[in-house]
């Protein structure tokens, strides 16, 4: 299933004022370019960078144990070419506040050569690199049934790990104990080589996956982002389930706190896209700032503004949102979009997916057979 752009620009609509209401100010959207996409970036009013995906291959499914990758380098490289006119445009947008992003989608779907071409370009250019790695264990698997190293590995073998570089999500490394590789190096490697793990806990934690150890990563002197990567787009909730979840998995409730979370969410997210007058309040920095209020009753006590945030009263306490200097969310509503009309939209793309789903599906199946409803409906 393929939303119509309408569909697309929708549900753009809904994830950026989703992250408004948290407090968001800059947003990297990875994305496969939909005609519309640049234009509610600029109406968003917030600081974007787009990140036009292209990829090599796609992977499928003949049957529930049966993951094949389908190969295309032409249409990769059309892809490629593609994604640079569209950076050229958000780089040369007047606002100044949209910038492109080089994005081989997945590390397992994007060759040799077109990961190697790609990360030249992001050099040549000064434009940050994004892609994902270690996200699976079955991507994991196949990276080292076809390369014989962990992903991480051969990310640096081919030379596309640097401090421009950020992968979502390297929860799977080589010494996580689903894996059991041989060797116990990624840490290390994606310490030495300066890159940027982007950690968005909610749909692995969905699946019963999870990060490992947010501390080990930052021990060993690994960057790491905050984000969102699915609905809900709700960055301080990301932030309270990052530290839950980190601390269910290693048992230590000082593996990560609050302001390590948010330090993640900030100056982590800035580091990975290589500024230093964003994520922070300093002279000299972008007027980028997130209002919240201290009276709401789900902020008090208020003796520890940011603990009552990110564990109590996350966007129902957002007032105001700034970007450069302009409001553009202001008591519950982004000032430049139509939610109503792209909440009406999302409905009717969902009935012809639900609609759809038996013409895609390998078995033939119901969408109320693979989604079934939690409580009966009549």
């Amino acid at each position: 299933f393929r939303a119509t752009p309408e569909g697309c620009r929708a549900g753009q609509v809904l994830a950026y004022c989703e992250m408004l209401s948290s407090g968001v100010t800059t947003v990297c959207d990875l994305s496969v370019p939909f005609e519309g996409w640049i234009d509610t970036m600029r109406a968003s009013g917030m600081r974007i960078y787009g990140a036009a995906g292209f990829a090599s291959g796609r992977w499928g499914m003949a049957s529930p144990a049966n993951v094949t990758w389908g190969w295309d380098e032409a249409a990769g490289k059309a892809g490629f070419e593609r994604a640079k006119k569209l950076l050229a445009e958000l780089d040369g947008d007047p606002s100044g506040r949209l910038n492109g992003v080089v994005y081989p989608m997945q590390i397992d779907t994007v060759s040799e050569e077109l990961l190697r071409e790609a990360f030249a370009y992001a050099e040549a250019t000064g434009r940050p690199f994004m892609s994902h790695m270690a996200q699976t264990v079955v991507e994991v698997r196949e990276m080292i049934r076809r390369h014989g190293l962990s992903p991480v590995a051969w990310a640096r073998k081919i030379g596309v790990l640097s401090p421009r570089t950020t992968m979502g999500h390297c929860i799977f490394l080589d010494e996580h104990p689903q894996v059991g590789w041989s060797t116990r190096a990624d840490l290390s490697i994606m310490a030495e080589t300066g890159m940027t793990v982007a950690h968005c806990p909610s749909p692995f934690a969905r699946y019963g996956a999870a990060l490992e150890s947010f501390a080990r990563y930052r021990a060993a002197g690994v960057n790491i982002a905050i984000g969102t990567d699915v609905a809900p787009h709700n960055l301080a909730e990301e932030m309270r389930l990052a530290i839950e979840v980190g601390r269910v998995v290693t048992r230590d409730v000082r593996g990560i706190d609050a302001g390590s979370a948010f330090e993640s969410a900030t100056l982590g997210a800035a580091k990975a896209l290589q500024r230093d007058d964003i994520g922070r309040i300093s002279v000299g920095a972008k007027a980028d700032l997130a209002l919240i209020d201290l009276r709401h009753p789900l902020m008090q006590p208020a003796r520890d503004p940011l603990r009552s945030f990110i564990y109590h009263a996350a966007d129902r306490a957002m007032r105001m949102v700034i970007v450069d200097g302009r409001i553009v969310w202001r008591d519950g509503k982004a000032l430049g979009l139509d939610t109503e009309r792209a909440a009406a939209e999302i409905g009717e793309q969902q009935a012809r997916m639900c609609r759809d789903v038996p013409k895609h599906d390998y078995a033939k199946r119901s969408a109320e057979e693979i989604a079934p409803l939690s409580l009966p409906v009549r």
